[in-house]
């Protein structure tokens, strides 16, 4: 089996809120069959001590993946990650997601929520961080501002891992204020839409990277031009 395949194959089912507006759009994955530093999540790349390692006894495999969003509901972009890590019988030994910056070991009652033979994982409302159950967006009033009120406060993200690769202004910041102010939603808490990624959105993680500051130029033209994103 590819490595594309082994990576759409066992890629999370994510189930978001019934009022989210924004569904990711591409993957970037890796397949790792040796320990490795992270090549998505920066503060997992620095840490010496969360490196993706090969410490569970039968692991075969460990698939990253890069999880790219055009919005977050106060950001242009958003990129996600998950870690699903594979026995030599192509079990599920662990499932691993990001949450604002680290990342959470994906469990329900100490097992990996499977669902049609995939990990299943629970999506954020407006700003994606990953979680086993809906019980993690509780109390509700937490998660209800950055998608009404913080619509947009953040302007155009530039996160450590695209430093010098893409550039914000406040001219850039305004257009995506003034966006995603028109996307503004209140959650409905409701976790009816389910996710699964086409396999044509899969590409290797170094594709992915190279294309997102393309990406991002591309969106801002176009709010610059009066054109919907």
């Amino acid at each position: 089996m590819s490595d594309k395949d082994l990576a759409f194959r066992h890629f999370p089912i994510i189930v978001f809120d019934r009022m989210e507006p924004f569904l990711p759009s591409r993957v970037g994955y890796s397949v790792f069959r040796s320990p490795s530093d992270s090549r998505v999540d920066y503060k997992r790349k620095l840490s010496t001590t969360s490196a993706i390692s090969f410490g569970l006894p039968g692991l075969e495999s460990v698939i990253e993946y890069g999880i790219w969003w055009d919005w977050d509901i106060e950001h242009l972009y958003e990129l996600e990650a998950a870690w699903v890590y594979l026995g030599r019988s192509g079990e599920y030994m662990k499932v691993e997601a990001s949450w604002h910056g680290d990342y959470k070991e994906i469990l329900v009652d100490g097992k990996i929520p499977v669902r049609d033979g995939r990990p299943v994982v629970f999506s954020q409302p407006g700003k994606h961080a990953f979680a086993a159950s809906p019980e993690a967006f509780k109390p509700e009033e937490k998660y209800i501002e950055p998608c009404s009120a913080g619509a947009g406060s953040m302007g155009l993200l530039v996160t450590p891992l695209f430093e010098g690769k893409i550039v914000t202004s406040p001219e850039r910041d305004r257009l995506v204020r003034e966006y995603l102010k028109t996307k503004a939603f209140v959650p409905s808490f409701q976790f009816t839409k389910e996710w699964r990624m086409p396999r044509e959105s899969f590409v290797p993680w170094e594709r992915l990277e190279k294309w997102i500051p393309v990406r991002v130029e591309e969106i801002i033209s176009r709010l610059a031009g009066g054109k919907r994103p």
